[in-house]
């Protein structure tokens, strides 16, 4: 017998954001219910036990944004992520996890996760992730950021060369940006911290993106690392 919960009956009201909830574990689907619940710009279309099942309703639904957990039976995360980018769809994926193993971090970001966010973070901090990767942010939870820069420097990628930092030409301004990305801050924060707008953020970003010859957020901060910029 198929236990996946029933997709909502009416679809998100225009100008709302859709939701679509995977994760095997009911007490953690009620919970993320919950807390999106209490934003009233914020609607829970459906939700997902497996990847397979998430997969299939993200093609159904449409939603805006995919929390979607890493570990489930079947078809894990990883790989739902990746077929969801390459069908294609609207969907940005928000990785929510209780776990911050670096290899799943890796692989959903290479499979085209949109940011990352721990099960444990406040209602408001999840919330304020759904909202960021429609936007086009793409936050990182600084845990997140702190297990991957410690993966890093365990495995000696992150080689500190001053000749190799300055063939960058990086500006000082560019260089505080990525240090607060680096401390896994979306451009919001970045803003406010720098005194500076939303804007002027990702106009530094795209030009660090540039030099960096990546092309995400979370791929600017393994380059900046890899490469000695930020330690």
């Amino acid at each position: 017998m198929d236990d996946t919960p029933a997709p909502d009956a009416d679809d998100s009201e225009p100008g709302r954001i859709s939701v679509l909830i995977a994760d095997d574990e009911a007490f953690v689907r009620q919970a993320l219910r919950t807390y999106l619940a209490t934003d009233e710009n914020l609607d829970v279309v459906g939700e997902a036990i497996d990847g397979a099942t998430v997969i299939r309703q993200a093609r159904e639904l449409s939603p805006d944004v995919v929390l979607m957990d890493l570990q489930m039976p079947g078809t894990d995360g990883v790989e739902a992520t990746r077929q969801i980018v390459e069908d294609g769809l609207s969907a940005k994926i928000l990785v929510i996890t209780g776990h911050v193993a670096d290899t799943f971090v890796i692989d959903s970001l290479l499979a085209g996760a949109s940011g990352y966010v721990v099960k444990d973070a406040k209602p408001a901090q999840i919330i304020g992730a759904v909202k960021d990767v429609v936007a086009g942010d793409r936050p990182i939870d600084p845990t997140v950021t702190h297990h991957l820069i410690t993966q890093l420097q365990r495995n000696g990628t992150s080689t500190v060369d001053d000749a190799d930092s300055e063939s960058l030409h990086i500006t000082e301004r560019e260089k505080e940006v990525l240090d607060r990305l680096c401390q896994g801050k979306s451009n919001r924060e970045i803003a406010a911290d720098m005194f500076i707008s939303e804007t002027t953020v990702k106009y530094h970003l795209v030009g660090l993106m540039r030099k960096f010859e990546v092309r995400g957020r979370v791929e600017l901060v393994v380059a900046a690392l890899r490469r000695g910029v930020v330690t």
